[in-house]
Protein backbone atom coordinates (compact mmCIF):
# COMPACT_ATOMS: atom_id res chain seq x y z
CA UNK A 1 0.00 0.00 0.00
CA UNK A 2 1.48 3.39 -0.95
CA UNK A 3 0.38 6.85 0.52
CA UNK A 4 1.38 10.16 -1.19
CA UNK A 5 2.53 12.79 1.16
CA UNK A 6 0.86 15.37 2.42
CA UNK A 7 1.70 18.98 0.78
CA UNK A 8 1.63 22.15 2.75
CA UNK A 9 1.99 25.33 2.10
CA UNK A 10 4.54 27.13 3.22
CA UNK A 11 2.66 29.40 6.00
CA UNK A 12 1.76 26.09 7.62
CA UNK A 13 5.76 24.89 7.87
CA UNK A 14 7.28 25.61 11.27
CA UNK A 15 6.23 27.06 14.32
CA UNK A 16 3.31 29.42 14.10
CA UNK A 17 5.63 31.82 16.25
CA UNK A 18 7.23 32.41 12.69
CA UNK A 19 4.65 33.38 11.13
CA UNK A 20 2.91 35.86 13.23
CA UNK A 21 6.50 37.30 14.06
CA UNK A 22 6.89 37.64 10.35
CA UNK A 23 4.14 39.96 10.01
CA UNK A 24 4.18 41.52 13.51
CA UNK A 25 7.36 43.11 11.92
CA UNK A 26 5.48 43.93 8.75
CA UNK A 27 2.93 45.55 10.91
CA UNK A 28 5.31 47.68 13.48
CA UNK A 29 7.14 48.97 10.00
CA UNK A 30 4.06 49.84 8.72
CA UNK A 31 3.18 51.48 11.97
CA UNK A 32 6.65 53.42 12.52
CA UNK A 33 6.61 54.45 8.48
CA UNK A 34 3.95 56.80 9.03
CA UNK A 35 5.09 59.61 11.91
CA UNK A 36 8.68 59.01 10.53
CA UNK A 37 7.78 60.20 7.07
CA UNK A 38 5.45 62.71 8.68
CA UNK A 39 7.97 64.27 10.81
CA UNK A 40 10.71 64.56 8.05
CA UNK A 41 8.43 65.70 5.03
CA UNK A 42 5.77 67.73 6.21
CA UNK A 43 7.43 69.19 9.85
CA UNK A 44 10.62 70.65 8.30
CA UNK A 45 11.36 73.40 6.25
CA UNK A 46 14.01 70.93 4.21
CA UNK A 47 10.86 68.52 3.74
CA UNK A 48 8.54 70.98 2.46
CA UNK A 49 10.68 72.93 0.15
CA UNK A 50 11.66 69.71 -1.67
CA UNK A 51 8.24 68.00 -2.01
CA UNK A 52 6.77 71.76 -2.92
CA UNK A 53 9.26 71.93 -5.60
CA UNK A 54 7.95 68.94 -7.28
CA UNK A 55 4.57 70.79 -7.54
CA UNK A 56 6.47 73.44 -9.81
CA UNK A 57 7.14 70.80 -12.42
CA UNK A 58 3.73 69.66 -12.50
CA UNK A 59 1.51 70.59 -15.82
CA UNK A 60 -1.84 69.57 -17.38
CA UNK A 61 -0.46 67.76 -20.06
CA UNK A 62 1.42 66.17 -18.41
CA UNK A 63 1.60 62.31 -19.15
CA UNK A 64 -1.79 61.38 -18.00
CA UNK A 65 -4.33 62.89 -19.71
CA UNK A 66 -6.96 61.28 -17.48
CA UNK A 67 -7.83 60.64 -14.35
CA UNK A 68 -9.85 57.13 -15.09
CA UNK A 69 -7.42 55.20 -12.27
CA UNK A 70 -7.79 57.29 -9.66
CA UNK A 71 -12.12 58.13 -10.63
CA UNK A 72 -12.35 54.15 -9.64
CA UNK A 73 -10.94 54.78 -6.07
CA UNK A 74 -15.11 55.70 -4.29
CA UNK A 75 -17.38 54.72 -1.82
CA UNK A 76 -19.36 52.22 -3.51
CA UNK A 77 -16.48 50.70 -5.33
CA UNK A 78 -14.90 49.95 -1.66
CA UNK A 79 -18.43 48.62 -0.53
CA UNK A 80 -18.65 46.46 -3.79
CA UNK A 81 -14.90 45.52 -3.39
CA UNK A 82 -15.58 44.34 0.39
CA UNK A 83 -18.55 42.45 -0.95
CA UNK A 84 -16.65 40.91 -3.40
CA UNK A 85 -13.68 39.78 -1.18
CA UNK A 86 -16.99 38.12 1.39
CA UNK A 87 -18.07 36.02 -1.87
CA UNK A 88 -15.00 34.60 -2.73
CA UNK A 89 -14.36 34.29 1.03
CA UNK A 90 -17.70 32.23 1.51
CA UNK A 91 -17.54 30.47 -1.79
CA UNK A 92 -14.03 29.21 -0.46
CA UNK A 93 -15.32 28.56 3.05
CA UNK A 94 -12.88 31.36 4.63
CA UNK A 95 -15.16 33.45 6.45
CA UNK A 96 -12.75 34.45 9.08
CA UNK A 97 -10.02 35.31 6.25
CA UNK A 98 -12.54 37.27 4.36
CA UNK A 99 -13.43 39.42 7.51
CA UNK A 100 -10.11 40.06 7.88
CA UNK A 101 -8.92 41.03 4.11
CA UNK A 102 -12.03 43.77 4.66
CA UNK A 103 -10.80 45.03 7.58
CA UNK A 104 -7.74 45.62 5.60
CA UNK A 105 -9.44 47.63 3.25
CA UNK A 106 -11.79 49.58 5.95
CA UNK A 107 -9.52 50.33 8.52
CA UNK A 108 -6.96 51.22 6.09
CA UNK A 109 -9.47 53.89 4.64
CA UNK A 110 -10.36 54.98 7.81
CA UNK A 111 -7.10 55.44 9.22
CA UNK A 112 -6.15 57.51 6.27
CA UNK A 113 -9.07 59.89 7.01
CA UNK A 114 -8.44 60.20 10.45
CA UNK A 115 -4.65 60.71 9.93
CA UNK A 116 -5.46 63.72 7.73
CA UNK A 117 -7.90 65.37 9.69
CA UNK A 118 -5.28 65.36 12.60
CA UNK A 119 -2.17 65.42 11.05
CA UNK A 120 -1.54 69.75 10.15
CA UNK A 121 0.72 71.32 7.80
CA UNK A 122 2.62 74.33 9.21
CA UNK A 123 3.76 76.52 7.18
CA UNK A 124 7.36 76.64 7.57
CA UNK A 125 8.67 77.24 4.30
CA UNK A 126 6.37 79.90 2.82
CA UNK A 127 4.25 76.90 1.55
CA UNK A 128 0.43 77.63 0.77
CA UNK A 129 -0.51 74.46 -0.45
CA UNK A 130 -2.76 72.33 1.91
CA UNK A 131 -2.39 69.39 3.93
CA UNK A 132 -2.88 66.16 1.99
CA UNK A 133 -0.97 63.57 3.82
CA UNK A 134 -1.27 60.61 3.79
CA UNK A 135 -2.82 59.69 0.02
CA UNK A 136 -6.29 58.49 0.25
CA UNK A 137 -6.39 57.16 -3.25
CA UNK A 138 -2.77 55.03 -3.03
CA UNK A 139 -4.07 53.42 0.58
CA UNK A 140 -6.82 52.57 -1.23
CA UNK A 141 -4.84 51.36 -3.88
CA UNK A 142 -2.56 49.14 -1.94
CA UNK A 143 -5.07 47.75 0.94
CA UNK A 144 -7.84 46.00 -1.84
CA UNK A 145 -4.71 44.49 -3.49
CA UNK A 146 -3.46 43.20 0.10
CA UNK A 147 -7.00 42.26 0.76
CA UNK A 148 -8.04 40.29 -2.63
CA UNK A 149 -4.56 38.48 -2.30
CA UNK A 150 -5.88 37.29 1.48
CA UNK A 151 -8.85 35.61 -0.62
CA UNK A 152 -6.97 34.08 -3.57
CA UNK A 153 -5.58 31.10 -3.86
CA UNK A 154 -1.53 30.78 -3.72
CA UNK A 155 -1.18 29.61 -7.38
CA UNK A 156 -2.95 32.90 -8.06
CA UNK A 157 -0.97 35.02 -6.09
CA UNK A 158 1.64 35.63 -8.66
CA UNK A 159 -0.85 37.03 -11.24
CA UNK A 160 -3.24 39.74 -9.26
CA UNK A 161 0.29 40.90 -7.11
CA UNK A 162 1.63 42.09 -11.03
CA UNK A 163 -2.36 43.38 -12.03
CA UNK A 164 -2.43 44.84 -8.07
CA UNK A 165 0.96 46.52 -8.04
CA UNK A 166 0.76 47.92 -11.92
CA UNK A 167 -2.96 49.68 -10.79
CA UNK A 168 -1.14 50.78 -7.42
CA UNK A 169 1.41 52.28 -9.15
CA UNK A 170 -0.05 54.26 -11.73
CA UNK A 171 -2.67 55.59 -8.86
CA UNK A 172 0.41 56.80 -7.12
CA UNK A 173 1.97 58.34 -10.17
CA UNK A 174 -1.62 60.09 -11.20
CA UNK A 175 -2.02 61.27 -7.85
CA UNK A 176 1.72 62.98 -7.71
CA UNK A 177 1.75 64.34 -11.59
CA UNK A 178 -1.84 66.16 -11.28
CA UNK A 179 -0.52 67.78 -8.28
CA UNK A 180 -3.16 65.93 -5.90
CA UNK A 181 0.10 64.37 -3.47
CA UNK A 182 3.37 64.59 -2.30
CA UNK A 183 5.55 61.66 -2.03
CA UNK A 184 5.63 61.80 1.34
CA UNK A 185 1.82 61.34 1.28
CA UNK A 186 2.31 57.93 -0.59
CA UNK A 187 5.29 56.34 1.65
CA UNK A 188 2.21 57.51 4.80
CA UNK A 189 -0.26 55.46 2.20
CA UNK A 190 2.00 52.40 1.69
CA UNK A 191 2.84 52.41 6.02
CA UNK A 192 -1.30 52.67 6.60
CA UNK A 193 -1.67 49.60 4.13
CA UNK A 194 1.11 47.36 5.47
CA UNK A 195 0.38 48.12 9.50
CA UNK A 196 -3.43 46.55 8.87
CA UNK A 197 -2.33 44.00 6.74
CA UNK A 198 0.17 42.81 9.04
CA UNK A 199 -2.10 43.05 12.14
CA UNK A 200 -4.88 40.74 10.20
CA UNK A 201 -1.78 38.29 9.44
CA UNK A 202 -0.82 38.47 12.72
CA UNK A 203 -3.76 37.90 15.02
CA UNK A 204 -6.17 36.44 12.70
CA UNK A 205 -6.51 32.96 11.11
CA UNK A 206 -3.81 31.13 8.84
CA UNK A 207 -4.42 32.22 5.13
CA UNK A 208 -3.21 28.73 3.97
CA UNK A 209 -4.58 25.68 5.20
CA UNK A 210 -2.31 23.42 2.98
CA UNK A 211 -5.22 22.55 0.88
CA UNK A 212 -5.11 21.87 -2.95
CA UNK A 213 -6.54 25.73 -3.56
CA UNK A 214 -3.15 26.82 -1.30
CA UNK A 215 -0.48 25.52 -2.97
CA UNK A 216 1.56 27.47 -5.11
CA UNK A 217 1.78 27.35 -8.56
CA UNK A 218 5.15 26.52 -11.01
CA UNK A 219 7.98 28.01 -9.78
CA UNK A 220 9.04 30.04 -12.73
CA UNK A 221 6.24 32.15 -12.58
CA UNK A 222 6.71 33.12 -9.23
CA UNK A 223 10.34 33.81 -9.59
CA UNK A 224 9.88 36.29 -12.44
CA UNK A 225 7.22 38.18 -10.31
CA UNK A 226 9.95 37.86 -7.31
CA UNK A 227 12.57 38.84 -9.89
CA UNK A 228 10.06 41.65 -11.49
CA UNK A 229 9.41 43.49 -7.71
CA UNK A 230 12.98 43.65 -6.89
CA UNK A 231 14.16 44.34 -10.62
CA UNK A 232 11.62 47.53 -10.99
CA UNK A 233 12.21 48.64 -7.28
CA UNK A 234 16.02 49.11 -7.43
CA UNK A 235 15.58 50.98 -10.85
CA UNK A 236 12.57 53.13 -10.35
CA UNK A 237 14.44 54.12 -6.91
CA UNK A 238 17.92 55.10 -8.85
CA UNK A 239 16.55 56.35 -10.90
CA UNK A 240 14.40 59.03 -8.52
CA UNK A 241 18.09 59.31 -7.02
CA UNK A 242 19.28 60.69 -10.26
CA UNK A 243 16.93 62.99 -11.02
CA UNK A 244 16.68 64.59 -8.14
CA UNK A 245 20.14 65.57 -7.93
CA UNK A 246 19.61 67.14 -11.45
CA UNK A 247 16.66 69.24 -9.92
CA UNK A 248 18.88 70.15 -7.01
CA UNK A 249 21.58 70.92 -8.84
CA UNK A 250 19.87 73.88 -10.81
CA UNK A 251 18.93 74.53 -14.19
CA UNK A 252 15.70 75.34 -16.12
CA UNK A 253 14.76 72.10 -15.89
CA UNK A 254 14.79 71.49 -11.91
CA UNK A 255 11.04 71.41 -11.41
CA UNK A 256 10.57 68.96 -13.99
CA UNK A 257 13.42 66.70 -12.88
CA UNK A 258 12.31 66.80 -9.06
CA UNK A 259 8.53 65.86 -10.04
CA UNK A 260 9.92 62.77 -12.33
CA UNK A 261 12.32 62.49 -8.79
CA UNK A 262 9.41 62.34 -6.66
CA UNK A 263 7.09 60.43 -9.74
CA UNK A 264 10.01 57.46 -9.24
CA UNK A 265 9.89 57.65 -5.56
CA UNK A 266 6.38 57.27 -5.52
CA UNK A 267 6.15 54.35 -7.72
CA UNK A 268 9.49 52.51 -5.39
CA UNK A 269 7.92 53.15 -1.94
CA UNK A 270 4.66 51.19 -4.00
CA UNK A 271 6.87 48.56 -5.20
CA UNK A 272 8.82 48.20 -2.13
CA UNK A 273 5.82 47.18 -0.03
CA UNK A 274 4.46 45.12 -2.41
CA UNK A 275 8.02 42.76 -2.44
CA UNK A 276 7.54 42.84 1.05
CA UNK A 277 4.47 41.80 1.39
CA UNK A 278 5.42 38.95 -1.20
CA UNK A 279 8.13 37.63 0.14
CA UNK A 280 6.51 37.74 3.80
CA UNK A 281 3.75 35.43 2.39
CA UNK A 282 6.74 32.55 1.16
CA UNK A 283 5.87 33.29 -2.27
CA UNK A 284 10.03 33.21 -3.48
CA UNK A 285 10.18 29.62 -1.50
CA UNK A 286 10.91 26.50 -3.14
CA UNK A 287 7.66 24.76 -1.25
CA UNK A 288 7.41 20.87 -1.17
CA UNK A 289 4.33 21.60 -3.36
CA UNK A 290 7.05 22.31 -5.88
CA UNK A 291 8.69 18.49 -6.03
CA UNK A 292 7.31 15.31 -6.38
CA UNK A 293 8.44 13.22 -3.43
CA UNK A 294 8.41 9.28 -4.03
CA UNK A 295 5.45 7.65 -2.58
CA UNK A 296 6.05 6.10 0.90
CA UNK A 297 5.73 2.77 1.41
CA UNK A 298 3.16 1.67 4.41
Amino acid sequence: MTRTPERNAPESRGPSVSRRLRWGLLAGLGFVIVPLVYAAAVLTSTGQRVEDAALGGVRESDLFGSDTALNVISVPVILLLVVVIAAVAFARRRLAVGLGAGVVVLASAATSTLVKRIAERPEIAQSTTPNSFPSGHATIALAALFAVLLVTPRRFRAVVTLVGAAYAVFVANQTVVYGWHRVSDIVGACGIALFWLGVVRLVGPRVDRGERGDRDGDRGPRRIVTVLLLGATAVTFLVGVVALVVGLTGGSDGHDAILVAGRMASSASVLAVVAVVWLADGQHHVTRSDVSAPPARA
